[in-house]
């Protein structure tokens, strides 16, 4: 085990260096300056035509510009289909919890359900293209939002402080929306998404009433910020599953941090070729990137 957990932390290495480097190259101060005047620029001129929001989506959209997050549920959103992607969700995490038992045995921490079973269920990703959630993500992040897909994460609970269970903060894109869903019920020692509200200022998680943590049940769901705020998945002393989906800008601050869902641009292909534009257009963003971005492979997590 100690063998296979030093042979996947140099592979990680290895393969993280590219993007490594052309993030250090690109946080070189005239080269950040000269790309966050080019962001500002694009919020200001796509300010006019952002989507207007009512009703519960309008009050997530503000629970977001003020607190970094918002929480509800499957059935207040009350979108389409959602019971289907739910139980569809809850029995693919089922079913790949033996294996994600075997791999957090071989000394794995990031757990995730396998893209060939997302394949099978191309409605689980088409979910987070809804026109709703869409509009949200535009609204928040200010700009045309590209959909890095979704993802079914196991937590195995071991009670380790390892991966996305430390403090930290999501290199993407200067906003980012992940939407979080329970797929089994989540109380306080059950690994529950942590947020510290202090958002831009915050530094440190070491003040606990700065910290918004959120259990609830099966089918909870959490709009969170998670480029501009520390957050995390607490240590669990029970297994949790839960179903994410991602949003930021189409020209990303750190594209090579981008398309860790597991699914390949060629699958994504796949699952979007009989969408309606707006939603191709959103989950294929990579086509618009620069190519020499596109080249630069992603960065394990």
């Amino acid at each position: 085990m100690v063998l296979d957990a030093l042979r996947n932390g140099w592979e990680r290495k290895l393969r993280s260096w590219p993007a490594w480097t052309a993030h250090r190259i690109s946080r070189l101060p005239a080269i950040e300056r000269t790309r966050e005047t080019r962001y500002r620029s694009r919020l200001a001129a796509h300010a006019s035509a952002l989507p207007r929001l009512t009703g519960l989506d309008a009050l997530i959209c503000d629970g977001l510009r003020r607190n970094g997050i918002f929480k509800t549920s499957l059935e207040a959103l009350a979108l389409p289909a959602s019971a289907d992607m739910f139980s569809v969700a809850r029995q693919m995490a089922a079913d790949y919890a033996p294996k994600a038992r075997e791999r957090a045995a071989r000394g794995e921490n990031f757990l995730m359900v396998p893209p060939a079973m997302i394949m099978m269920r191309p409605d689980l990703f088409a979910w987070g293209l809804n026109e709703r959630l869409l509009n949200i993500a535009e609204a928040y992040l200010g700009l045309p939002p590209a959909y890095d897909g979704m993802a079914i994460l196991h937590t195995i609970a071991d009670g380790r402080e390892q991966s996305t269970r430390r403090w930290h903060r999501d290199r993407e894109d200067w906003r980012m929306l992940k939407i979080a869903i329970y797929l089994n019920d989540v109380d306080g020692d059950g690994g529950p998404f942590e947020l510290d509200r202090r958002g831009e200022i915050a530094t440190r998680a070491d003040d606990p009433s700065a910290v918004q943590s959120c259990p609830g049940p099966a089918g909870t769901v959490i709009f969170a910020d998670t480029a501009r705020c520390l957050h995390r998945g607490r240590p669990a002393q029970r297994d949790r599953a839960a179903l994410f989906y991602s949003y930021f800008s189409r020209r990303p601050r750190n594209s090579f941090f981008c398309e860790r869902s597991g699914l390949s641009r060629a699958q994504v292909a796949a699952l979007t070729r009989d969408l309606p534009p707006r939603q191709a257009e959103s989950a294929q963003w990579f086509r618009a990137l620069p190519s020499i971005l596109r080249l630069i492979p992603t960065a394990p997590i």
